[in-house]
């Protein structure tokens, strides 16, 4: 089994990695980032969630299953990245969220030919499984997007 912090890291350096999406982010990658957990001073995804800049993406581990590809028995990884949009000017079309979750889908890494969907985030796993987004609030009762991805290791 692939240390997951691997795979998250190497799917925050992706996501840097796609001109429109860190254009989103006012020009700063450093904006999309991971969350790992460090004991005892990373020990709370909402508190790191609450104090995320906007704009930014943070990209967290939720947990590892069992799962399945094709007949075979793998590791599926599930990943969260949790969404804050830029602030949105009078007179702007409300796109910002629909925008950031069609580029982590549809966005092309450089030096790629491939939208995320489809590319290669870890040597050791399959491209990631269809991710879904719902909304979600902050403890101030501020909304922010989740977006949810899997990746199924390729063997062990």
């Amino acid at each position: 089994m692939i240390n997951p912090a691997e795979l998250v890291d190497a799917l925050v350096e992706k996501l840097r990695a796609i001109p429109e999406l860190v254009a989103e982010m006012e020009g700063d990658p450093q904006r999309i980032y991971a969350y790992h957990d460090l004991y005892p001073k990373r020990v709370s995804l909402p508190l790191a969630i609450y104090e995320m800049p906007v704009p930014s993406i943070l990209v967290a581990w939720q947990g590892t299953t069992p799962g399945s590809f094709g007949a075979g028995e793998a590791w599926r990884h599930n990943l969260s990245l949790y969404l804050r949009a830029r602030e949105t000017l009078e007179g702007d079309p409300p796109t910002a969220y629909y925008r950031l979750f069609d580029l982590i889908v549809n966005g092309v890494p450089a030096g790629s030919a491939l939208k995320m969907l489809y590319t290669t985030v870890h040597p050791r796993c399959h491209p990631m499984d269809l991710p879904s987004i719902q909304r979600a609030s902050d403890e101030q009762g501020t909304d922010y997007f989740e977006v949810t991805v899997s990746f199924t290791e390729i063997g062990d």
